[in-house]
């Protein structure tokens, strides 16, 4: 009898548990270029595209199976996930269509197509690893991010300077009366649509770019994704830059800083002058949309360093500094720079670590790789969240964590690492 192999599954399984990124990268050479592995192809394209959503998570666990060829059950659930995503099968009617898809899948296929659902294989390789494997195969979800300030790379000399926000960065597309939302690392969020999305198909089509704002950061992250007991009455879209449509899908940018600024400050306004950047931002008729309030001053360290200062007494997390003729960057830059007391950084949780004490049987601290060094994070946890992760570990390893720190000490760590929150939109 012929030996029925998968090549789903050898590729997942391979690929996992294979140490070293080269090492990984070969093994993506492999099934990408050189054997022409479909499945593989499909399960990278469909987890990493950032522009897919399944729309469908919480599928009830598998009581009958009946498995079918390996190869089949996989092409059986593509077909299926993507009728999910274009939305031709939706809600219950979804959950079903993958329950029915399960029941004919191993055990062993049903825990990594639901990795792919979740768009989170945790394999060790990342979009960009792919696309450096295979130039273009994935595509990328390429915001204007900023790079950390630094007063020789000004330019102008006079630059604009806003409120460093701390809320979930969004960037919301608006085309022909439809509204996505997206996360910064490309992921949908549709639990907004309704509110903050409705506001924005009101603006006309465009890209709006800003910062998901709400009165408790850990919450809003909770809010995000939630599916049931969902509470967005408080949250609202803070803007600061806009984007035309066309520029955002030729990813080619010709207007500037302060002439998208002024496009987006008449949006919201409703008023037909540009916006000097200076005074009191005119009543914007919108309960979930907000424009960040932007000035316009010289290149002075003294004065960016007082503005800063005012902001962190507001509770702000820093300042934002942008050169006002730079044209949209698709990726990190110096057109846009932060500039703040700490600094953020997103990372995996690498183990778990019982604590000692009074917080002996519950978690200590989560260990994470910065750059290759491993980091104990064991403050800002509660004591409840402490006995959640403690109790459920198998489903906190991996999980992406925001920690907060001071600096990086001359070893490579990071000094006085605190957890921030779990990143449920990366």
């Amino acid at each position: 009898m012929e030996l029925v192999t998968d090549k789903g599954l050898d590729f997942l399984e391979t690929i996992k548990s294979t140490k070293g990124t080269n090492a990984k990268k070969e093994i993506l050479k492999i099934n990408l270029l050189d054997i022409g592995n479909k499945i593989a192809e499909s399960i990278l394209y469909y987890t990493f595209n950032p522009y897919i959503a399944f729309n469908v998570v919480k599928v009830p666990k598998t009581k009958d199976r009946y498995p079918i060829d390996p190869e089949e059950a996989w092409l059986l659930f593509f077909s299926n996930a993507d009728k999910c995503a274009k939305r031709e099968c939706t809600g219950n009617a979804a959950i079903n269509l993958m329950q029915n898809t399960f029941n004919k899948c191993s055990v062993s296929q049903e825990k990594w197509m639901r990795k792919i659902l979740k768009k989170n294989l945790a394999i060790g390789v990342s979009t960009k690893t792919i696309n450096k494997v295979s130039p273009g195969f994935i595509p990328t979800f390429e915001v204007s991010l900023a790079q950390k300030f630094d007063f020789k790379r000004l330019k102008s000399d006079t630059i604009a300077i806003e409120p460093k926000l701390d809320g979930i960065r969004c960037f919301a597309v608006v085309e022909n009366n439809n509204c996505i939302i997206y996360a910064r690392s490309g992921k949908q969020i549709t639990n907004f649509d309704s509110t903050i999305g409705n506001e924005l198909i009101q603006l006309g089509d465009g890209c709006y770019d800003g910062e998901i704002m709400g009165e408790d950061f850990r919450d809003l992250m909770r809010q995000v994704y939630r599916k049931e007991d969902i509470n967005i009455s408080s949250t609202y879209l803070s803007l600061f830059d806009y984007l035309p449509l066309n520029e955002w899908k030729n990813k080619k940018s010709t207007m500037s800083t302060f002439q998208r600024y002024d496009i987006l400050f008449c949006k919201l306004t409703g008023t037909a002058s540009v916006s000097t950047g200076m005074g009191e931002i005119p009543v914007i008729n919108y309960k979930h949309l907000k424009l960040t309030k932007r000035s316009y001053i010289k290149r002075n360290m003294n004065t960016i360093q007082r503005i800063h200062d005012d902001y962190v007494l507001q509770g702000y997390e820093g300042a934002m500094i942008k050169d006002i003729d730079a044209t949209y960057k698709f990726g990190r830059g110096w057109e846009v720079m932060k500039y703040k007391a700490f600094h953020d950084v997103d990372l995996p949780i690498k183990q778990l670590l019982e604590g000692t004490g009074k917080y002996s049987g519950k978690l200590g601290s989560v260990v994470v790789c910065f750059k290759g060094v491993d980091v104990q994070v064991g403050s800002g946890f509660s004591d409840e969240l402490r006995e959640k992760i403690w109790i459920n570990k198998s489903v906190f390893v991996d999980r992406i964590i925001e920690v907060r720190y001071q600096e990086i000490t001359p070893d490579g760590s990071l000094r006085f690492p605190t957890f921030v929150c779990f990143r449920n939109d990366r």
